[in-house]
């Protein structure tokens, strides 16, 4: 229940192995590959550090003005996995045969991976083997390698710190990198009487990565220790006899956080205790599953990966300003490494139902790249305003593909709908003045420049909605609804924090305004924006329309044969596409559940039905979307379909890509579908609300929810138990009746 575990090894699994079994902390990731490396098969050997980022160069078949051309890329730094290994000269791999009792898992209470077999030498003698590694989460820089070999003969072990690492590449998939695999040199390598190091610098942007590595040994017998110094590596080679245990205490620093990263990796190295650093891992799990656990009653298999899928968020979310959550978090190297708006939209909602404290060094990170998407909307043609990067690590737009990329300006408005939810749920009313509300105004500057009211109504023109299936539209319902709610916290907020009685505040607003050169007419247009924004609907369907246009097009003919290729981008021309009704992933239904208030409960069903029809869910973030809104109406085996769809997608390689990263927005929206779905939690402005259902493969579930400097547990089984731990008393709604929650209580379900 709290392992992910491995008890045979197959060869042709061990590269999708090395993304499901990787080690990290929100700062380094490290993935699965073996110490003593494979006989044979594939391998992406990569580590990986949140944030780093070189430049590569763009390539466009046409160049057009205002096209990006070079975008980020995250390289992989040093490689410290490889430990080889001899037994009386006979090097040790899993060859067929020739090993014996193999088993591997990842330990979510321990945060340890641990690995081992029983090695048969060519004389007939058995040695013992056992791998384990630990990326600190108390300090992030820190990650702990330990092998530990027993054998009644000569022991050989020889460590290698690589420093000529070299990106993966796939120009045949487009959701990998194609080219520019060399993105580091080296400056220092080199070893001391314990440590080998080697800094690395970015090839374009010159940023500095240092990793230092001190060898420790343990035996009863002597042991001898030498360095051989190549090119581009340190080998430290270890050999001793009968019972020899080699720890590698590895500090990862980069100059992005560290002014010398090189001496802060010694430095660090220098005043850590490695006896104390397990015990601090374990109490840190422990504090973090007694607050973040999900309990499932009645299935295993459920609860051992949504517990698979917590433990990933937690060693790919960042944990500072400098960093925040790729597609792939950092167990692989597809899609570059950049961020997208799954942080906003998967991720948050996640982290703030019980780790409202992660949610505050993303939105920092969102803060800090501001000057970049004001940059950018100046590159768009925008007079004024910030808009956000489609996908990026710096700030700076990596989408080659504008209509499916930049065009996403709903982008602006995610992000925004975060920060605001953030307030709304911790009043950290000082986040939102010091860094929320400046990027709340800035993004909603835009939404002016590229709509326009007609006719009473307000527009918002050539964009592109979550469906990348259908680009370049006008009146995008996801993103008009978006926009409204966006636009109408500008104006709120600005006049909010501009009649503040707090001089700290009214001065510090003040100050941002006039920076901003932002007056009262600017957000009363904005409000009237929000109050007449055009949300299309389909009087004959009685569904609100995904865009202006998209219900006056052929549906797309699935019974065809020769249209019957999944996923569509990768077999048919996005022309082709773009003429037809079908969808990627949730658009309208998205919105239906982001901000169900602006569309009546008949209509949201109607387009659940209708929507669900024409949509592949080519994208790992729309099975979840979907089983939510099956939920909220009530349809538990739906909804449970749905779920189990994306909970086994990268545990089962269902899209067959695994290799490539683990995929976290999926993972996500996954822990979200129980959340949001089955227990129908939803944070609106008017305070918390529930609606469970109790999936008919399950007994109960269970959950807390921190809120305000409370601690309420969620308990759904033929009832719902709900308590309040610590806090104040509070009202909150279930089915939408209020409950006066002051102590432990039970709430009936309601019967479908």
């Amino acid at each position: 229940m709290w392992r992910l575990t491995q008890n045979y090894y197959t060869p042709s699994r061990q590269v999708i192995e090395e993304s499901l079994f990787m080690v990290g902390n929100g700062y380094v990731g490290v993935r699965g590959c073996f110490e003593e490396g494979y006989p044979s098969g594939d391998t992406i050997r990569g580590t990986y550090i949140n944030g780093l980022f070189d430049r590569v160069p763009m390539q466009h078949a046409e160049m057009a003005y205002g096209l990006p051309i070079v975008q980020d890329k995250q390289p992989r730094i040093a490689d410290t996995q490889t430990c080889k290994i001899w037994l009386d000269d006979e090097p040790v791999q899993l060859i067929e045969g020739k090993f014996e009792t193999y088993y591997r898992h990842l330990d979510y209470h321990k945060g340890t991976s641990e690995r081992s077999y029983v090695f048969m030498t060519s004389s007939g003698y058995k040695g013992h083997l056992k791998f384990t590694r630990m990326a600190s989460l108390v300090n992030p820089h820190l990650f702990l390698y330990r092998i530990e070999v027993i054998y009644d003969g000569a022991i050989r072990l020889e460590s290698v710190l690589e420093g000529g690492v070299e990106n993966y590449s796939n120009p045949a998939d487009p959701r990998t990198g194609a080219g520019h695999t060399k993105l580091m040199t080296i400056l220092k390598l080199g070893h001391t009487d314990a440590e080998s190091f080697v800094t690395l610098e970015t090839s374009n942007t010159n940023l500095q990565q240092a990793t230092v590595v001190k060898h420790m040994v343990y035996s009863d017998a002597p042991v001898d220790i030498s360095y051989a110094s190549e090119t581009s590596a340190i080998h430290t080679t270890v050999e001793g006899k009968q019972h020899l245990v080699l720890e590698k205490l590895c500090a990862f620093t980069d100059s992005l956080r560290f002014e010398n990263p090189t001496e802060a990796a010694f430095e660090m190295l220098a005043h850590e205790d490695v006896s104390n650093l397990e015990k601090r891992q374990v109490n840190y799990l422990d504090e973090y599953w007694r607050l973040a656990d999900i309990e499932i009653e009645g299935n295993m298999r459920d609860q051992r990966a949504v517990r698979f899928m917590m433990y990933q968020l937690l060693q790919s979310v960042g944990t500072d300003a400098f960093s925040n959550i790729s597609a792939k978090g950092l167990s692989g190297e597809g899609y570059e490494g950049h961020y997208f708006w799954d942080t906003e939209i998967y991720v948050i909602p996640i982290l703030l139902i019980n780790q409202p404290e992660r949610v505050k060094h993303l939105l920092e990170y969102r803060a800090r790249i501001l000057d970049a998407a004001r940059q950018r909307a100046l590159e768009l043609g925008h007079e004024k305003g910030a808009a956000y990067a489609w996908r990026t690590i710096s700030g700076i737009e990596c989408s080659g593909y504008f209509p499916a990329g930049t065009a996403q300006y709903h982008i602006n408005a995610d992000i925004a709908h975060a920060f605001i939810q953030y307030y709304l749920y911790t009043e950290d009313i000082n986040f939102l003045v010091g860094t929320g509300v400046e990027v709340i105004l800035e993004t909603a500057r835009i939404w002016m420049e590229i709509g326009n009211f007609k006719d009473g109504l307000f527009h918002i023109h050539s964009v592109t909605g979550p469906d990348e299936y259908t680009a370049i539209v006008n009146d995008n319902y996801y993103t008009n609804a978006m926009a409204k709610y966006h636009l109408k916290w500008a104006h709120d907020l600005y006049q909010m924090l501009g009649a503040s009685l707090d001089p700290t505040i009214k001065t510090q607003f003040e100050a941002l305004r006039v920076k901003l050169n932002m007056n009262a007419e600017e957000v009363e247009h904005m409000l009237a924006a929000s109050n007449q924004m055009y949300l299309p609907y389909d009087d004959q369907l009685g569904i609100y329309a995904q865009d202006a246009n998209f219900l006056k097009k052929p549906v797309w003919p699935f019974e065809n044969e020769n249209f019957q290729k999944r996923p569509l981008l990768l077999h048919y021309h996005p022309l082709t596409i773009y003429r037809h009704q079908v969808l990627k992933q949730a658009d309208t239904i998205l919105a239906h559940f982001m901000l169900e208030e602006y569309a009546d409960e008949a209509s949201i069903f109607r387009g659940f039905d209708y929507y669900e029809q024409i949509t592949t869910h080519d994208s790992s973030l729309s099975s979840c979307i979907y089983g939510i809104m099956a939920a909220r109406r009530g349809n538990r085996d739906k909804a449970y379909a749905y779920f189990e769809d994306s909970v086994m997608l990268d545990l089962e390689d269902r899209h067959g890509n695994t290799k490539d990263g683990l995929h976290m927005a999926n993972i996500s929206g996954t822990v979200l579908t129980l959340l949001a779905g089955f227990a129908g939690f939803r944070h609106k402005d008017d305070g918390l609300h529930l609606r469970p259902i109790l999936p008919k493969d399950w007994t109960g579930y269970s959950f807390n929810i921190r809120y305000r400097n409370r601690l309420i547990s969620v308990r759904v089984t033929e009832r719902i138990h709900l308590a309040l731990k610590v806090g104040a008393p509070m009202e909150i709604k279930v089915y939408g009746q209020s409950v006066q929650l002051t102590k432990a209580c039970d709430v009936d379900m309601k019967r479908e």
